[in-house]
């Protein structure tokens, strides 16, 4: 029995020695061919998937054909011209009162109106705002006391420039504050006595500089008996009415 078993171990080596690669360079043998079995039916042949039996053939690069657009961008370009205007104004000084100088200026001035009428003088010197009041020319001309003589710078020009001229003199500035004159003068009018009287200027300085100085309003009052006189008229004191009775 053990000898049976032997020889059975020895058959199985055997069998795997006979299976594997010789040394004389034989290989695995090949598979077995399977004998084709023949169909009943005839051969049909089936079209390639994907591809119809009818299409063209195809060659072996596949043809492309490209199509180049072209597309134009106009660009417009407006060009808008703007018109800046500009106004140029000469710049304010740091005068904001008056100096002695300026004050003395001014009187001058105004005397000038007096005694040798300019209407440029006018222009220049008589505030756009000018106004003149006086119930001593207003008793003269007949206008209601208390009433503003000249209202206007034009009421002024046309009032003063149709006056003939006089002798005027100014006696002294007594008092300038920062916009303010007050001073004395004396007017001949004939050969008799002057008439006296004081003024009181309002000044104002649009352009701040030392020669802006401009005469805003006038209060003015001063002998208008004299001055009734003196023009010809009548005028007698009530000391004088009374013994004359």
């Amino acid at each position: 029995m053990k000898f049976f078993s032997t020889i059975l171990t020895v058959s199985a080596l055997a069998g795997v020695t006979f299976a594997g690669p010789q040394r004389g360079g034989f290989g695995r043998p090949p598979p077995p061919t399977t004998e084709s079995k023949t169909d009943d039916h005839p051969a049909t042949s089936s079209p390639t998937p994907g591809y119809s039996s009818s299409s063209p053939a195809y060659s072996t690069g596949h043809s492309s054909t490209t199509t180049t657009t072209t597309t134009t961008t106009t660009t417009t370009t407006t060009t808008t011209s703007k018109v800046v205007t500009t106004t140029t104004t000469a710049p304010l000084g740091t005068v904001t009162c008056l100096s002695t100088a300026a004050a003395t200026n001014v009187v001058n001035g105004f005397a000038s109106l007096l005694t040798a009428y300019s209407n440029a003088t006018a222009e220049s010197l008589l505030a756009s705002d000018f106004t003149d009041t006086s119930d001593s020319i207003n008793f003269l001309a007949g206008n209601p006391l208390g009433s503003t003589t000249f209202p206007s710078k034009l009421a002024f020009e046309l009032g003063q420039g149709s006056q003939p001229a006089i002798g005027f003199q100014v006696l002294n500035i007594d008092a300038i504050t920062c916009k303010v004159i007050a001073f004395r003068w004396e007017a001949i009018l004939g050969s008799s006595s002057p008439v006296k009287g004081i003024n009181i200027l309002y000044t104002e300085n649009p352009t701040q500089t030392d020669d802006g100085w401009q005469i805003q309003s006038v209060f003015s009052e001063f002998n208008s008996g004299t001055w009734t006189i003196e023009i010809g008229g009548t005028c007698v004191p009530p000391s004088q009415a009374g013994a004359s009775r």
